[in-house]
């Protein structure tokens, strides 16, 4: 007489992990380096390309590049007839004067379609890994450099100080500042004028 196979009557996690379970003290492996970090360590986001550019044009978000040598990965696409838009955030394209090259590392936006890049290099709040609770690995993680940065030809950070743009632009640095200034002297004379408007009418109507 024939048995039947045993039917396992377990049910299933909802998870669907079937029971396994993730290890988290594995160490991943950095692409761009392939250098191992420590478990729990993020993986700095890669550029998309590498370029040298020099600057034509730019606005308060894009910067446009005539591409003159390209140093790393490849720009595909997101060249037309030699030229590149680059988005920078926080109007850091006022630090940029046309005419001048610039070593650009941009990476794909994740939500435009060009690429982006940024001036003022990210620093580490709070001393980073040295504060209690931001990271509970015993092991530190390793520094590495931006790549998505723009840098002038010789490696070095762009001058982003407040100063630095009185001597290399100093009308859109007056526009900054003495436009809001501007928009807001021109509302209170209009609230002058019409509260005087307002009185002249109350006594008027009263005579």
């Amino acid at each position: 007489m024939a048995t039947a196979p045993p039917v396992d009557d377990t049910i299933p996690d909802e998870q669907g992990g079937g029971g396994s379970v993730i290890d988290d003290s594995i160490p991943t492996i950095d692409p761009v380096t392939q250098t191992t970090l420590p478990a729990g360590c993020v993986a700095p986001r890669a550029a998309t390309a590498t370029f040298l550019g020099e600057l034509i044009s730019t606005d308060d978000l894009l910067a446009t590049y005539r591409v003159v040598q390209v140093r790393g990965g490849a720009l595909g696409a997101y060249v037309n007839s030699g030229l590149i838009s680059v988005r920078y955030a926080d109007r850091e394209t006022l630090f940029l004067e046309p005419g001048k090259i610039y070593l650009v590392g941009a990476g794909a936006s994740e939500l435009f379609t060009t690429l982006e890049s940024k001036v003022r290099a990210e620093k580490e709040l709070f001393g980073g890994d040295a504060v209690v609770g931001i990271d509970e690995s015993d092991v530190p993680c390793p520094k590495f450099e931006d790549p998505i940065i723009t840098l002038l030809p010789n490696g070095d950070l762009i001058d982003s100080g407040i100063f630095s743009l009185i001597t290399s632009q100093p009308t859109q640095l007056l526009q900054v500042f003495l436009l809001p200034l501007f928009f807001v002297l021109v509302f209170l004379i209009g609230l002058v004028i019409i509260k005087r408007l307002i009185q002249a009418a109350r006594r008027s109507s009263r005579k």
